[in-house]
């Protein structure tokens, strides 16, 4: 039988059509690609992290990247619960420790939880680069850092056949999980809040000066190279002579340095408090190590959070477990605490912990009994 020519011309305009419509899709969403061979965890026998990457723009800086662990030398086909965890500032997701008393990774990993973390555009800026070179940060703002956890999360949603995804954040990337949740309730299945909240007004009170791209995590007196030295230093042996001739040891230089650290942390603990036994210096050298140098300072001047996203994340009854230090002031678990009930959700969780510091939630001496076994026994409860 003979197709008339105008039937056919149709055809083959609408076949053209759903051609171009695909393209323009595909065109827009973001490709990752395998990095390398899965990497079995020295610390940690049986647990093996991959690595993703993608590309989002057009300058060498303009990439992400997500580090998937798991148990076996095979990702699992069907998790049972997946979750994306979103580091907070200066971080990024590659396992920084294997022992997984230390690291909330490795530690879930090991229970069966299939975890992606995130590295953020951050993470691909070379130490040694200028200020002066950093001028596209200007527009590395808190909404386009939540497009990049939007992409990476459809990822995971693709890779691992859940359309539902535990999003845990420690510190900003707390901050980071509520604004995700706020915008795509219908794909998060909780919310871990590690030491963070929802800011209720910018961080940065006064105007960044121009010039001023991002922030170092290097400070006046501590650069970022006398930083990295002094880490590397309590790494290869903790009770070598401190680089600093009034402290006695490596270690002990670390530990004035963490506990006294000023600015954000306010000092007496803030940061961490190795010296009340709730941190090891050692393992907060693995972990402060591998920092990425540079911030972006303009969402420091940003409140990402407008009446609308709070109200949908008030409608969402998204199930939150949340923990908080005491260090850093008296109002810090109380902000940990507002945002954990900030989705609405009949039964949020909230523990503080007296006299910890901010990275002994996620990295401390007691983070393992502490936190990670009762966030993988809430993720159990919640996942089905």
């Amino acid at each position: 039988m003979k197709i008339p020519r105008r039937i056919a011309i149709s055809v083959l305009a609408v076949l053209l059509l759903f051609i171009a419509l695909g393209a323009v899709a595909s065109a827009g969403e973001t490709e990752f690609s395998a990095v390398g061979a899965a990497r079995e965890l020295k610390g940690a026998p049986g647990i093996y992290e991959w690595t993703f990457a993608s590309t989002v723009g057009k300058s060498p800086f303009d990439k992400i990247a997500l580090h998937r662990v798991a148990k076996g030398p095979n990702p699992p086909a069907h998790p049972e619960a997946v979750v994306l965890y979103l580091p907070g500032t200066n971080m990024n997701g590659e396992v920084a420790l294997e022992d997984p008393r230390y690291s909330f990774q490795v530690y879930l990993a090991g229970h069966g939880v299939d975890v992606w973390s995130m590295d953020y555009r951050t993470h691909f800026i070379p130490p040694q680069t200028p200020q002066s070179d950093l001028s596209e940060l200007a527009n590395w703002t808190n909404d386009l850092f939540e497009s990049d956890i939007d992409a990476a999360a459809k990822f995971v949603s693709e890779k691992t056949g859940r359309d539902k995804l535990f999003v845990a954040g420690f510190s900003r990337g707390v901050e980071f999980a509520y604004l995700y949740a706020a915008r795509h309730p219908d794909r998060v299945k909780g919310i871990i809040a590690l030491d963070g909240f929802i800011p209720s007004h910018p961080m940065r009170a006064a105007p960044v000066t121009a010039g001023h791209y991002a922030d170092d995590i290097g400070g006046e007196h501590l650069t970022y190279d006398k930083r990295y030295k002094l880490m590397q230093l309590v790494i290869d042996n903790p009770d070598q002579p401190a680089p600093i001739p009034k402290f006695k040891t490596a270690r002990e230089n670390l530990e004035h340095v963490v506990y006294g650290a000023g600015g954000f942390f306010g000092g007496n603990g803030g940061l961490a408090n190795p010296q009340g036994g709730f941190s090891d210096a050692v393992v907060l050298a693995k972990l402060l190590i591998g920092y990425d140098r540079y911030w972006p300072a303009v969402q420091d001047g940003e409140s990402p959070f407008s009446p609308e996203l709070l109200a949908a994340l008030n409608a969402s009854k998204i199930s939150v477990i949340a923990f908080a230090s005491t260090n850093f002031g008296s109002q810090w678990p109380g902000q940990v605490e507002a945002a954990a009930k900030s989705t609405g959700a009949p039964d949020p969780s909230f523990t503080k912990f007296d006299k910890w510091g901010h990275l002994d939630v996620l990295a401390g001496t007691k983070s393992e009994s502490e936190v990670f076994a009762p966030t993988a026994a809430w993720i159990k409860q919640h996942q089905k």
